[in-house]
C-alpha cells in the first residue's frame, strides 16, 4: 500500500485535528497539519499577540501533542467579515499547493466561512470535508440561513463529506442536496490529545460528578444542578465539579440550593486544567438538550470515566448502555440523578465501565484511522 500525502486543515476544533493527525501519523502516510495560529496559541495557554510561530510549534512537539513525523504549518485568518481574510485564504491555498498533497481533509465547524471558501478554491487535489455539526444546534449565534449557506459552500467544494453520526448522513443529504454516495459516516475519533495534558497519574476523587465545557442553554447544566438534591439524598458525599464557561453559567449557578456540594471552575480553562478536572472526576455528566456529537464524551472515555448523557443527537451511538454509561431523557433531573447514583453506588459496575471506556478508545482509534484512509482512497479514485 503506497503512502499518501495527507493534509489536515482545521481552524477551530484543534483537538479533532490533533487526534486525527496522531492516528494517521502512526501509519506510513505523510501527514501535514494546518492549524489556526490564534486558536493554537489559546489552546497551548499562550497569548496570540505575544507568541511566535516557532514558540507555538516548539510547545506543540514538546508536549507530544503530535508525533515528530507530522509536519505542522500555521495560518492566520482575521475576523470573518474582514476582507483581508481573502488574502489569508490565498496564502493558505498556496501553502497547500506547495506541499504537493494527494488529498486535503478539511475539518469544519459551524460558521467557518473562510474554511468553506478554501474548499472551493483547492482544485489540484481532491477535498474531503468533515462537517462537524451538520445541523445548527439550539442557540447558535449566527442566523440559521447564514450557517446553511456556509455549510452548503463547503459541500460544493468537496468530493466527499464525512459525518460523525449515522443519522447525519440523511441530514446532509436533505439539507444540502448532497448525493448519498458522496456522504460517509465515520465515528468521532477519541480525544487522545486531551490526555497528553495530564500531569502524572491522579486517582479520581470519590463520588465526583464532572460537567465540562461551555455553559450554554442547550447544554442543560440547569438540570444537573436540579438533580443535585436527588443525588445527595442517596449519596450524601457526592460532589459536583462544574468546569465551564459561557453565558448560561450565572443563571445556572443561581439555581444551586447547596453551595457546599459544588465546586465551580469558572472561565476558559487551559487544556492542562481541564485534564486535571477529568482526572479528579468519578463520572462525567452531559445533560444536553441538543447536540450533534460530543468531544467531551469521547474525552471522558480517554480518561476512563463512565458517562451519563442524554438521548439527543448522535450521543446514543457513543454511549454503550450499561457498558460505558447510561442514557437518560433530556430535561429530566430525576432520571439523571437515578443514573448517576446507579453507577457510583455499584463499585463493580463502575469498574467495568471504566475498563470498557478504555477498551473503546483503543479499538476506535485504530478503526477510525483505517476508515478515514479508505475515504481518501475513494476520493482519489473518483477525482
Amino acid at each position: 500500500m503506497s503512502p499518501l500525502r495527507i493534509g489536515l486543515i482545521v481552524s477551530d476544533d484543534l483537538d479533532y485535528g490533533l487526534d486525527l493527525a496522531n492516528a494517521l501519523g502512526d501509519a506510513s502516510d505523510e501527514v501535514t497539519l494546518y492549524l489556526s495560529m490564534t486558536n493554537l496559541a489559546w489552546y497551548l495557554g499562550e497569548s496570540p499577540n505575544a507568541s511566535s510561530p516557532d514558540l507555538l510549534l516548539e510547545l506543540l512537539y514538546k508536549k507530544r501533542l503530535v508525533p515528530q513525523n507530522v509536519t505542522v504549518r500555521l495560518f492566520h485568518f482575521p475576523r470573518m467579515r474582514d476582507p483581508r481574510s481573502l488574502l489569508a485564504v490565498t496564502r493558505l491555498k498556496r501553502m497547500i499547493e506547495a506541499d504537493s498533497l494527494d488529498v486535503a481533509h478539511i475539518l469544519m465547524g459551524p460558521g467557518e466561512l473562510w474554511i468553506a471558501v478554501l474548499a472551493c478554491w483547492i482544485r489540484d487535489v481532491p477535498v474531503v470535508s468533515t462537517m462537524i455539526i451538520p445541523q445548527p444546534n439550539l442557540g447558535e449565534k449566527l442566523p440559521v440561513f447564514v450557517l446553511w449557506m456556509i455549510a452548503k459552500l463547503l459541500t460544493l467544494g468537496s468530493e466527499l463529506i464525512i459525518v460523525n453520526g449515522a443519522d447525519q448522513t440523511d441530514v446532509v443529504r436533505r439539507l444540502y442536496s448532497v448525493p448519498a454516495h458522496k456522504i460517509v459516516y465515520i465515528s468521532l475519533i477519541p480525544r487522545i490529545a486531551a490526555a497528553k495534558w495530564a500531569e502524572g497519574v491522579r486517582e479520581a476523587e470519590l463520588q465526583t460528578i464532572l460537567f465540562p465545557g461551555k455553559a450554554q442553554p442547550r447544554k442543560g447544566l440547569e438540570f444537573l444542578i436540579r438533580a443535585q438534591p436527588l443525588v445527595t439524598e442517596k449519596m450524601p458525599n457526592a460532589r459536583f465539579l462544574i468546569a465551564a464557561h459561557g453565558e448560561d453559567l450565572p443563571r445556572c449557578r443561581a439555581l444551586v440550593v447547596d453551595e457546599s456540594k459544588f465546586e465551580f471552575q469558572e472561565g476558559f480553562l487551559t487544556s492542562a486544567k481541564m485534564a486535571e478536572c477529568f482526572q479528579k472526576a468519578s463520572l462525567v455528566a452531559l445533560p444536553y438538550l441538543s447536540a450533534s456529537t460530543s468531544g467531551m464524551l469521547t474525552t471522558a472515555y480517554v480518561f476512563g470515566k463512565p458517562v451519563v448523557a442524554t438521548n439527543v443527537g448522535a450521543l446514543p451511538e457513543y454511549v454503550q448502555e450499561g457498558k460505558t454509561g447510561f442514557l437518560v431523557p433530556p430535561a429530566d433531573p430525576e432520571r439523571l440523578a437515578d443514573a448517576i447514583v446507579r453507577i457510583l453506588n455499584d463499585n463493580a459496575l463502575y469498574r467495568r465501565m471504566e475498563e470498557n471506556a478504555r477498551q473503546w478508545v483503543c479499538r476506535e482509534q485504530e478503526r477510525i484511522a483505517m476508515e478515514t484512509r479508505q475515504v481518501y482512497l475513494k476520493a482519489l479514485a473518483g477525482y
